[in-house]
């Protein structure tokens, strides 16, 4: 049944990688444009509130494959991207893909952050403002500490999350797990081997993810222990 995996593994090797570096820079630019989305919400200033609040709701209320192709169809008119090749998918397709991942993620990971600064106490901030720190000193340097703690679990299910949404950029032909076995399938003719092989590939993909994540949270845990 999974012969064919000496002739193609190559492909499921080259689109697993493709699938993690995307997912990495996806998930760098969603922890930015989240923090930098929380700030302004958290703002006294109305209008980064409104800008904030509309993002997230145009964002979430959205489907992930219509960002996709939006943004790579928009891209594509105002940005000369090379059309170098990288494991098989060219520059001109992966950089907005992985850009749409990250914008997609930002409103996520900027929810998950405001939940995280919420749940400390005011008599963090104000115990800040009384040792003299400026608003922002007090945030990066007491708040938003804190709250990474509090939010890491929810952040490693973005993370995973973002891992499987990866796959809908097939539909702008970036050569992912996805891709590649539907491409394998094409081949092949019958489609669920193929299918079933990128299924196991994200299974793991993920399941490693989530062990780094506790690991990380049992670090956080004993940091803060004392």
């Amino acid at each position: 049944m999974f012969s064919f995996l000496g002739q193609y593994y190559p492909l499921f090797l080259d689109g697993t990688a493709l699938t993690i570096i995307i997912s990495i820079i996806g998930v760098a630019l969603g922890i930015v444009l989240g923090l930098i989305m929380v700030l302004m919400r958290l703002s006294h200033l109305k209008v980064l509130q409104w800008i904030s609040r509309l993002y997230i709701s145009i964002v979430r209320g959205t489907p992930s494959m219509i960002q996709v192709m939006l943004i790579y169809y928009t891209l594509s008119k105002v940005l000369p991207i090379p059309s170098i090749q990288f494991l098989g998918s060219g520059l001109d397709r992966m950089i907005p893909g992985a850009i749409a991942l990250g914008i997609n993620s930002g409103a996520y990971t900027a929810e998950i952050f405001r939940s995280g600064i919420i749940s400390i106490a005011k008599g963090q901030t104000e115990a800040g403002m009384s040792l003299g720190l400026s608003g922002r000193q007090t945030m990066f340097s007491i708040v938003l500490p804190q709250a990474v703690r509090n939010i890491l679990p929810a952040l490693g299910n973005e993370f995973i999350t973002l891992i499987k949404e990866s796959s809908v950029l097939f539909y702008i032909g970036v050569q992912e797990v996805t891709a590649q076995a539907l491409g394998v399938g094409g081949t092949l003719y019958d489609f669920v081997p193929p299918l079933l092989v990128a299924a196991v590939i994200y299974f793991v993909l993920t399941q490693v993810l989530a062990q780094v994540m506790k690991v990380f949270e049992k670090r956080m845990g004993s940091k803060y222990a004392h």
